[in-house]
């Protein structure tokens, strides 16, 4: 809350905090809080009174009240601090295109000294995340944006629709937009820390609802046009093939001991590949201070560990949504 009222913006922001059917008293300290400050923007408060199981049904809640009256609507996790300048930069890439739908920031774990499994979604964020969003933001495609810290243009979502129907909305809402001719970009500059699982069950949960939240993504393709079910098929083929068959840290160790050598160089191939990717994205983003050559020789090594963790919920996750299964938050 403090972060949202430190932004430095042209002009004051309508923050509206909504209280999911909260049982912790948390309303009552942000209240207090808000009452005990010199407020800088404009804050709202909206209850509701049993929580809605999913945070689609929260942002849909206030769509429905009409209360939010900004041509930008900036969803941030509770958990989530941002930046001073982390909304303008935000909102300066968002409108630098007027086909941008949306566009997420640069979201790195705070709590990822708790654990080494903290410690390895930490390398996940600060380079592949963050590499690979920024190429594909070159393209105008960004197929999964971080849902903690993303700025939808309001015109869009009045066009599309808000976030409710899906266990995971930001992946799924983002497919939407692509599929009907929107953009989706990126904001290195936009920079905010999020809490991450800290504890294998966390992990398995989180992991678990990401992968079904990329068959709810696929398929909402498919819904809004088969061309675009077709243009979205590679990349969902490219990751069901990260589920479905061994990760690569337990591959790799297998062909080393049957002497298969060659995959284990197209392996070294791809991560030098990584590395000058990563590499490129600290040049254009100017992130030398975030990420050490240490750091970046590191980040393929677990990024590969916790592929080889996050296996079996991955495949989890994508047998809940095509069996069906009841949609369930599973970390909260």
């Amino acid at each position: 809350m403090n972060k949202s009222n430190e932004q430095v913006y042209s002009s004051r922001i309508q923050v509206i905090v909504i209280d999911d059917g909260s049982t912790n008293n948390a309303i009552t300290k942000v209240k207090e809080w808000i009452s005990n400050i010199e407020v800088n923007h404009d804050f709202q408060i909206v209850e509701r009174a049993v929580n809605g199981g999913r945070k689609g049904f929260a942002l849909d809640h206030v769509l429905e009240l009409g209360v939010a009256t900004g041509d930008v609507y900036v969803v941030v996790d509770s958990d989530t601090y941002i930046e001073p300048n982390g909304i303008y930069e935000l909102v300066t890439k968002l409108w630098s295109d007027d086909k941008y739908a949306a566009v997420c920031g640069y979201i790195t774990p705070e709590n990822h000294k708790d654990s080494f499994i903290g410690k390895l979604q930490h390398y996940e964020h600060i380079s592949f995340y963050g590499a690979i969003r920024a190429a594909q933001d070159k393209l105008g495609c960004v197929p999964v944006l971080a849902g903690a810290f993303v700025a939808h243009r309001a015109s869009a979502v009045e066009k599309l629709g808000g976030w409710s129907e899906w266990l995971v909305e930001d992946i799924a809402w983002c497919w939407k937009a692509i599929s009907n001719g929107y953009r989706t970009g990126y904001a290195p500059k936009a920079k905010a820390t999020t809490q991450c699982p800290t504890d294998a069950k966390g992990l398995f949960n989180q992991r678990r609802r990401w992968a079904r939240g990329r068959v709810e993504a696929y398929a909402e393709a498919w819904k809004t046009h088969w061309i675009a079910g077709l243009c979205a098929s590679p990349w969902f083929l490219l990751t069901a093939a990260q589920y479905l068959f061994p990760s690569s840290i337990i591959l790799l160790g297998f062909m080393v001991a049957m002497g298969i050598w060659v995959p284990i160089v197209i392996g070294a191939a791809n991560i030098m590949i990584y590395f000058l990717l990563v590499q490129s994205y600290i040049r254009d983003f100017n992130l030398s201070g975030d990420l050490s050559n240490r750091q970046v020789l590191k980040a393929p090594m677990y990024s590969a560990l916790l592929e080889a963790i996050t296996w079996l919920p991955n495949l989890l996750g994508y047998s809940d949504e095509i069996l069906g299964k009841k949609k369930g938050w599973l970390t909260r």
